[in-house]
């Protein structure tokens, strides 16, 4: 708000007599109901002619009466004061007056846009600044791997020890073990974990078992399986409110219709999901599975399978991999966390009970244990000194025919007689060719693509 557009008015009506009546004209229909008495009006009627003066004083009595101010007797009584003050001092009514417009001005402006915001604060969509909003601490269940109230992902490489990885996570959190030496204790939580892969009666509840879970409070599923955005799970965790809810893996519980490459299809899906996680306090892990290193790809997490949605939307990502150097260790690294500093890569080992053991901290990145993986050994030999050969299975409708398209335009090119010169010597070849630089197959479905590396060593 600028006071001086204010004063900049003011000065121009004092200046020109036809201003001065627009400018009262203006004043008189705008002015809140406690300023049409102001002195701001009386400078501005005594600044006009006798005959404009009298019809400016009928304008003032009609204002009053339409906003139901009856008592229109005032306004004599209010001229003659206003005109005596002014006989007495003319230079300190006038800069009364003038500060009371000024005011009036910036306090109509304040309660307009006062009014604006409360009008806007009353719809479904609001906004508040940055100090209405209480900085809060991150809380976790596994810290810093798994935040509570978010979205995290754990991938890994096919024999990584995913799902034995995420179980033993559930069962420390149901008996309140701690994860850590040096760290404390937790009460005892309800896990749900969903897995469409293991069966709950030959793996899971034996795996849990050994892990020393409390088995009243990890829960499977029994029957079909749920999706993400199914209402009826959602009620679930608000009636048992789960500390952790796993989905195993993620392709299993997208839903019909729903393909995990289609960032317009899987967004609304993790939206949903953290709007749930947030709302229960709830940790949320997606387990996914890796593709096989291709052109382009350039880190561990550009080999998590589905849109790249997944990885934007989760809060914290580990991938668990193979130790290079002792293929029979396996490695989780923190990938990503938004939240502050990613955690230490943690060995660990699988046991033949099935359980999990922890071999301590490492310095093994991400990148480096998924690619070590598919370095692995044949043989005892590795890969490096060894011949792989490649079998692709394409599923049906994995690709298909499109039109031909491409930077370049088609080109047939003709070479009649004569035209190869040294490599045609007796003038015996001509050709008719087409050249572009274009596709005219493209892959429709990744998933539905299987390559199978074969290793040959001595």
């Amino acid at each position: 708000m600028d006071a001086n557009k204010y004063r900049t008015a003011y000065d121009k009506a004092q200046a020109v007599q036809h201003e001065v009546w627009t400018e009262l004209c203006q004043h008189l229909e705008h002015a809140p109901d406690a300023q049409l008495l102001s002195d701001y009006t009386a400078t501005l009627v005594y600044t006009l002619d006798k005959d404009r003066r009298e019809e400016a004083l009928r304008l003032l009595r009609g204002q009053l009466y339409s906003r139901q101010l009856r008592d229109t007797g005032r306004v004599e009584s209010w001229f003659t004061d206003c005109g005596a003050r002014m006989g007495q001092d003319i230079e300190g009514f006038v800069a009364n007056a003038r500060q009371q417009y000024v005011q009036a001005g910036l306090a109509e402006e304040q309660r307009a846009e006062a009014e604006a915001k409360q009008k806007a604060g009353r719809g479904r969509f609001r906004i508040r600044p940055a100090s209405a909003f209480a900085p809060e601490r991150a809380a976790y269940l596994v810290q810093p791997y798994l935040p509570r109230g978010m979205v995290s992902i754990l991938g890994g490489v096919s024999a990584a020890g995913k799902t034995s990885l995420a179980l033993d996570v559930c069962a420390r959190l149901t008996r309140g073990a701690a994860f850590a030496p040096d760290t404390p204790p937790q009460p005892p939580a309800t896990v749900l974990y969903l897995t469409a892969e293991n069966d709950p009666n030959k793996v899971l509840r034996p795996r849990a078992e050994a892990m020393g879970a409390d088995l009243d409070r990890l829960y499977f599923q029994d029957g079909a399986s749920y999706s993400m955005g199914d209402e009826e799970l959602a009620a679930l965790c608000r009636v048992y409110r789960p500390a952790l809810l796993v989905f195993d893996p993620i392709q299993s519980y997208l839903g019909q219709g729903v393909q995990m490459n289609r960032a317009e299809q899987v967004r609304p899906l993790l939206d949903h999901l953290g709007a749930l996680a947030k709302e229960l306090d709830m940790a949320v892990l997606l387990i996914s599975h890796m593709s096989k290193p291709g052109p382009g790809v350039c880190s561990a997490l550009d080999r998590l399978l589905g849109s790249s949605d997944f990885r934007n939307a989760a809060r914290s990502i580990l991938i668990a991999g193979r130790d290079p150097e002792h293929p029979e260790v396996r490695v989780v690294a923190h990938a990503k966390n938004s939240l502050g500093q990613p955690g230490e890569s943690q060995r660990y080992r699988i046991c033949p009970q099935g359980t999990v053991a922890y071999d301590g901290p490492c310095t093994l990145t991400a990148d480096a244990i998924v690619y070590s993986e598919d370095a692995g050994s044949i043989d005892g030999t590795t890969k490096a000194g060894a011949d792989v050969h490649s079998t692709l299975i394409f599923g049906r409708d994995a690709y298909g025919i499109v039109d031909v398209g491409g930077s370049g335009a088609l080109q047939i090119i003709i070479k009649p007689h004569g035209s190869a010169g040294t490599s045609d010597p007796l003038d015996q070849r001509a050709t008719v060719g087409a050249k572009v630089a274009a596709y005219a197959a493209k892959i429709l479905n990744e998933l539905w693509i299987i390559r199978i590396e074969h290793g040959v060593s001595a």
